[in-house]
Order: structure tokens, then C-alpha cells, then sequence
């Protein structure tokens, strides 16, 4: 992090989306939808471009996220990507079969590039949050491991913009337990405020023994709306600094999490010169193994509020040695 004291998050508008969880996918999606991301294996076909399949199996908690905006929205797909805006922000997806994926490092560069160009011609040109699910993610050896030629081609792709470490987004790289490459996003036509954890080591400053080039994502987005305060908190596993902590050991590596999970909301405070009472408004748990389930559930029970959303997904971690990874949103009114 810089030596000097960065500004603090500069104030938007209202907030023109909100999260919506449901147990079932809607019959139908009305106009006001940005997304449906739908969790789950064998899902039925989706009946709109909107739906967005995660295919991972659901232990525990609702299913379906339904991103409503606050308007209207407009539909369209441009080579790839199909997407959804309302004039403030933009929700979009892709997914890549694995018979695209034969060059992996190769895909991913020439995706985030598609992904970046696109950006910058609708309008919405600053990246919020993005999700990366890939089949296999810790397959193959060294460098040859999946998740590192992503990480390589998504760096490639990035690093033509100078200083684009200081403009990432908030992001998750979780594996699919089928093929292909899926991604989706969030994006708005102004950026947020990228935090990063006191206790942790920038992803993207990581040492050489983690890849040929470190992973580009910041830990956290924080965005000042003018009716609430909203942290978009990437994947957060049990690393400090940049190693992994307790390997192999869940109920341990869960513990450290939220110690992670409480620095972030503070250095978040820190960034914007105020104290929030930040509230949990979705957790989202991935857990490497099932029978790690019902420990794991138990913690977060003692840890959140009763009436907090949580989301469990059996879904490989990308460190072979980390058992399970949280992301969330975070709230607050200003």
C-alpha cells in the first residue's frame, strides 16, 4: 500500500441495484432484473439471458440471487458477453466451454482483453466486483496449474493499462465441478475505493513461488452510495501475509477468515474516516469438501446474525492447501 494517505471514498448517487435471495428462480424475469445467478448442479435451461449458472453443489441457504435495479433495464450481448444496464451500473457474463480452454493462459487473455474493450466502448468502464469459476483450477503442475496460466493470461490482458493496479476489482476464482470457464461481473461507470487487508499481502504484489505473474484483484470494493456505504469483499481465505495459514486444517482456517473479514471492515473505516457499523447483507461460504459442512456452518452461526443470508457451495478453493474461502457484501447507512 502507498506510504501517503490516499483520498477518502468519494460520495455517489443512490445505490441502483440491490441483492435479492430466493429459495426458487422466479417464473419469469421481469424487467427490473439485472441478473439471475443461479446455484446449483443439473439446473433446467435458462429461460432468459439474464440467468447466470454457477454449477456447484448447494449444501445450505437460497440458491438464487436476483440483482433487481432500481429502473428499467436494457438487455444485449456483444460478441461474448451478454449483459444487463440501466444507465448506472452493468451486470454481464460469459461462459467458455473447455474445448476453448486448450491454451488456457492464452483464453484468459484474450477474454479479460474482450472483457476490457467492451468496458470501455458501453460506457461502464470501471470493473466493481467479478466472479472466476473454472473447471479444475488447481490441476497440473507449477506453473503449468490451471489457475496460474489464468492468472497469467488475465495479467497480460490487464497490465496494457498503466497502473491498473491500482483500479482492480474485488474478485473470487473458485473451481467448477464442470467444465468451461465462467465469468460474471459488475460494473458502473465510476470506480470504487479499493481496500486492501493490513494482514495480508496485496494479491497482486505476491512473491514469484505463487506463478509466473501474481493474481490481479483487490481484497475489497468499497463504494460510497449516497443512502449507504456497500463493501464488496473479494474471496477471503485463511492467508497472512501471503501464506497460507493452518493448511489443511478447515475449522482453524475458518477462524482465520474472519479475523481477516474483521481487519478488511476496518481498514475500510480507516479509508473513509468514519466508524460503520458494518452489517453483513449476503455471505457466501465455499467449502472444498461436504463433510466439512456442518462444523463450518456452526462457526458461522456463532459469527453472524440470525437473519444474515448465507450461502454454502462445495467448491475447490484455488490453493490446494486451503479448505474453504468466504466473500460477502457488507452495508451500511451513511
Amino acid at each position: 500500500m502507498s506510504a501517503s494517505a490516499p483520498p477518502p471514498p468519494r460520495s455517489r448517487g443512490p445505490r441502483p441495484y440491490a441483492l435479492e435471495l430466493h429459495e426458487q428462480v422466479p417464473a419469469q424475469l421481469d424487467e427490473t432484473v439485472l441478473a439471475c445467478v443461479r446455484h446449483g448442479r443439473a439446473l433446467p435451461p435458462p429461460a432468459d439471458a439474464r440467468c447466470i449458472d454457477v454449477p456447484l453443489a448447494l449444501l445450505q441457504g437460497p440458491g438464487c440471487e436476483i440483482w433487481r435495479s432500481a429502473t428499467p433495464v436494457r438487455q444485449n450481448r456483444e460478441g461474448r458477453i451478454a449483459y444487463a444496464e440501466n444507465g448506472e451500473v452493468l451486470l454481464g457474463h460469459v461462459h467458455l466451454p473447455e474445448a476453448a480452454l486448450a491454451d488456457l493462459s492464452a483464453a484468459s487473455e484474450s477474454l479479460y482483453r474482450e472483457l476490457q474493450g467492451f468496458l470501455r466502448r458501453s460506457g461502464y468502464g470501471a470493473c466493481l466486483r467479478i466472479w472466476n469459476y473454472l473447471a479444475d483450477i488447481t490441476k497440473g503442475q507449477g506453473d503449468a496449474e490451471r489457475y496460474r496460466q489464468f492468472v497469467l493470461g488475465r495479467y497480460h490482458a490487464l497490465a496494457q493499462q498503466d497502473g491498473f493496479e491500482r483500479e482492480l476489482p474485488a474478485a473470487t476464482a473458485i473451481g467448477l465441478q464442470d467444465g468451461g470457464l465462467l465469468i460474471y461481473f459488475l460494473a458502473a461507470r465510476e470506480g470504487g475505493t479499493q481496500i486492501e487487508n493490513p494482514r495480508q499481502l496485496s494479491a497482486f504484489q505476491y512473491p514469484r513461488q505463487y506463478g509466473p505473474k501474481s493474481p490481479s484483484f483487490s481484497r475489497a470494493n468499497y463504494l460510497a452510495w449516497s443512502d449507504g456505504a456497500q463493501l464488496l469483499v473479494s474471496g477471503t481465505a485463511s492467508v497472512v501475509g501471503h501464506e497460507t495459514a493452518h493448511a489443511a486444517q478447515a475449522q482453524r482456517q475458518l477462524d482465520e477468515i474472519l479475523i481477516n473479514l474483521e481487519a478488511l471492515l476496518a481498514e475500510a473505516d480507516r479509508r473513509a474516516a468514519r466508524t460503520h457499523v458494518w452489517q453483513p447483507t449476503l455471505i457466501k461460504l465455499y467449502l472444498r469438501e461436504a463433510a466439512h459442512l456442518s462444523a463450518a456452518s456452526a462457526r458461522l452461526d456463532a459469527w453472524l446474525p440470525p437473519q444474515v443470508p448465507r450461502m454454502i457451495l462445495l467448491g475447490e478453493v484455488c490453493r490446494s492447501d486451503l479448505e474453504l474461502e468466504i466473500e460477502g457484501i457488507f452495508g451500511v447507512g451513511l
